[in-house]
């Protein structure tokens, strides 16, 4: 297997467990790897009222930093844009949910943490 195969199957397995760690928190899921040409918003979920776009990073461990450290203003920026594409493609979510926000879920190892609302 080459490297960037396992690493693409590392992130979707990451991603799973996020959306289950998310799902057990009340979180209910809307969409996975949303994607367009700009970039891809690993899950898109929903609690109390909000629109969860949620950035997942996973590292098996931490020999080349942490998971928070691959969160650059730029990724942030390339998230909320994205965030925004997905919003004017699909109006019935804009008008069943007024409240949006940008969430992170980092996994390191056995280890998961989840960060609300990044700015």
């Amino acid at each position: 297997m080459h490297i960037k195969e396992f690493n693409y199957r590392k992130g979707r397995e990451g991603e799973e467990e996020a959306r289950i760690f998310l799902e057990n928190k009340g979180y209910e899921l809307i969409e996975a790897n949303f994607e367009i040409d700009i970039g891809e918003i690993d899950l898109i979920m929903s609690k109390d009222g909000w629109l969860v776009f949620v950035e997942v990073k996973y590292k098996s461990d931490d020999y080349m930093g942490l998971p928070e450290e691959m969160i650059t203003p730029r990724k942030l920026a390339q998230v909320k844009r994205v965030a925004e594409i997905y919003l004017m493609k699909n109006p019935k979510m804009r008008r069943t949910f007024v409240k949006y926000r940008v969430d992170a879920v980092c996994i390191l190892g056995s280890s998961l943490k989840h960060y609300e609302n990044l700015e």
